[in-house]
């Protein structure tokens, strides 16, 4: 056997090994992620994205505790994703408490209406200008509280290709407003 057919064969074991841990610990682990998330859609995307890392580990079947790696891999996906949400929740609750302590949005002045609407349009603009899928996708994030996995599945794409969207159009939008 040449080094090209043992690395066939090894992929396809790999493979055979995840398909396997999947089909074993899937149910239990979106349950113990829906219980850290309080949310099945976003421990289901947690679990698909623990499973993909899974796919990218040169020889799965070779790790001592498959499980327990899986279950540390999503565990740290899960964690990522809370403190994302706090941080956000954080700047969220900071800026609602600015507009609310700044009595120039109560009764802004014609100067503040038109500068807030040129901001406005710049935002729209820069918006515009991100590739179709890219500007769906952040829109449906943004706009309609949509998570990773319902955009995913109205766009056709994986939860990662739906990251990669939000990602970039958020660099898009911060280089464009400087």
């Amino acid at each position: 056997m040449d080094a090209w057919e043992n690395k066939l064969s090894t992929d396809q074991e790999s493979q055979k090994f995840i398909r396997d841990l999947f089909r074993e610990h899937n149910t239990a682990l979106l349950k113990f992620l829906t219980r850290k998330l309080s949310s099945p859609d976003e421990a289901a995307d947690v679990a698909q994205s623990a499973f993909q890392k899974m796919l990218a580990v040169t020889e799965p079947e070779r790790l001592e505790n498959a499980k327990s790696y899986l279950y540390q891999t999503a565990m740290n996906l899960a964690i990522d994703r809370i403190r994302k949400s706090q941080r956000r929740d954080g700047h969220l609750r900071s800026l609602a408490k600015e507009s609310t302590d700044r009595e120039d949005l109560r009764s802004p002045s014609p100067e503040n209406l038109i500068i807030t609407r040129q901001e406005l349009a710049r935002v729209n603009q820069s918006i515009d200008e991100l590739p179709e899928k890219c500007r769906q996708a952040f829109l449906m994030h943004r706009g309609q509280q949509m998570t990773y996995g319902e955009i995913g599945n109205t766009l056709g794409v994986s939860v990662s290709m739906v990251e990669k969207y939000i990602i970039r159009a958020l660099k898009h939008l911060r280089e464009n407003l400087k």
